[in-house]
């Protein structure tokens, strides 16, 4: 008899154990997938981050970039700003310009720092009581699970504008 009940402790332990173990696994997998979707979304909020920065706050590299055709090897930077906050209306209508699946748009994307995990994005620029002055129209091609978007005012001949900079991922 005790040799019975040995056995019996036996496989409910092992029952136990793989029931433990299963937990432990379908969970560690559950929070790995939560902390890379994590990630990015921090990325992408980052990336739209500095873009906005860079757009809104340089003149851009060169700061005629809007005379040329933008490339990966001569367009530094692309900025819109003739002074931080203060946006420049030729770079405006040359950055609101340039179409979606163009080169000088996927040239901008790498300029732009928007380079990780198949980046696209779009941007608007509105007066204030919400008339849009300038769109770069981009949509994601599928649903995007990651989107960041970012809202800076500026001034635009005198005008405060608010400038909205849309990235996803596809």
């Amino acid at each position: 008899m005790r040799g019975q009940l040995f056995s019996y402790d036996l496989l409910f332990a092992s029952v136990a154990l793989v029931a433990l173990l299963t937990l432990f696994l379908a969970t560690t997998s559950t929070v790995a997938g939560q902390i890379g979707d994590a990630e990015v979304r921090a990325d992408i909020g980052e990336s739209a981050q500095n873009a906005a920065n860079s757009l809104l706050r340089t003149p851009g590299d060169p700061s005629n970039w809007e005379l040329y055709t933008i490339n990966e090897s001569g367009t530094v930077g692309l900025g819109l700003a003739s002074a931080p906050g203060e946006l420049d209306q030729m770079k405006v209508s040359a950055f609101f310009a340039l179409a979606n699946e163009s080169a000088d748009y996927n040239a901008s994307l790498a300029v732009l720092g928007l380079t990780n995990q198949n980046y696209r994005y779009n941007a608007s620029l509105k007066a204030l009581n919400g008339t849009v002055l300038s769109a770069l129209v981009a949509y994601p091609t599928t649903a995007s699970a990651h989107v960041a978007s970012v809202e800076r005012f500026a001034r635009l001949n005198g005008t405060v504008v608010i400038f909205k900079l849309v990235v996803w991922d596809e």
